[in-house]
């Protein structure tokens, strides 16, 4: 079984490496590059912060455009042109498959964001500023989070077409952060029914706040290290229980 999830995510992780990875490094490089040119006027630590704010919202945000323009795309792909039946005749499981398609677009996400970190850290030692351990865990924080989003396109690309996938990610992306607000607003509301659904919405949708440290490390801010353990875990159990219901899903699925 390892050795067929091994080589499908590696298939995978090869085709969505092509181009795409290296165009997007090569954005987030000039971007952080212009930061520094435009950032220059400031003051030293201002100029450091900011840097820092922008070089990890944009790794966040290259993630996600990565998670779901290519998750929304990786499966359906394969079942509208019919290739996934030829896969699927070889000794390979539904639930394998969608677990080594979420293994290699996992790799991918993990090496764009080392290389963006890595070239994240080279502008800040570059430029007048400090590179800070926090940052790392920011980092880590946005793969776990991509993980996460990762499991949910993976979970919608078995049930509706891709461009719905992707719209239906991006809506739980944003939900996901919002997820105490809405609570809050249920909470507010004076019907018990309304009160129920905002409950359950916040229940159902991942809570991706948990792993929004960015602001406390742009500030300085101490972290404590069991948030970090926190954070792993709920990432892989919230992902683990999506695949298991994507495999659910897909096992039913008629294939043609």
């Amino acid at each position: 079984m390892m050795g067929t999830l091994t080589t499908l995510a590696y298939g995978t992780f090869r085709e969505t490496v092509r181009d795409r990875l290296f165009y997007l490094v090569g954005i987030f490089g000039f971007i952080m590059l212009a930061s520094t040119a435009v950032l220059s006027p400031l003051t030293i630590g201002a100029q450091s912060k900011i840097m820092v704010d922008v070089g990890l919202a944009a790794m966040a945000a290259f993630g996600l455009l990565v998670v779901v323009l290519v998750g929304s795309n990786m499966i359906r792909k394969e079942m509208d042109k019919g290739t996934i039946v030829t896969i699927l005749a070889r000794p390979v499981g539904r639930r394998q498959y969608l677990i080594g398609k979420f293994l290699g677009l996992n790799l991918t996400l993990a090496c764009m964001l080392a290389l963006m970190g890595g070239l994240f850290s080279l502008v800040l030692l570059v430029a007048p500023g400090t590179f800070s351990p926090a940052y790392l865990g920011a980092i880590y924080m946005a793969l776990l989070e991509m993980v996460v989003i990762n499991a949910v396109v993976v979970l919608f690309s078995t049930c509706v077409s891709a461009p719905l996938a992707a719209v239906a990610t991006l809506g739980v992306f944003l939900i996901g952060h919002l997820s105490q607000s809405i609570r809050d607003f249920g909470d507010m509301q004076g019907t018990p029914l309304q009160q129920k659904i905002f409950a359950g919405l916040y229940y159902l949708v991942p809570n991706l706040e948990v792993f929004n440290i960015r602001g406390a490390v742009v500030h300085g801010d101490p972290i404590a290290l069991a948030q970090f353990g926190i954070a792993t875990v709920y990432c892989l159990g919230y992902a683990a229980l999506l695949v298991i219901l994507a495999g659910a899903v897909f096992r039913g699925k008629g294939l043609r």
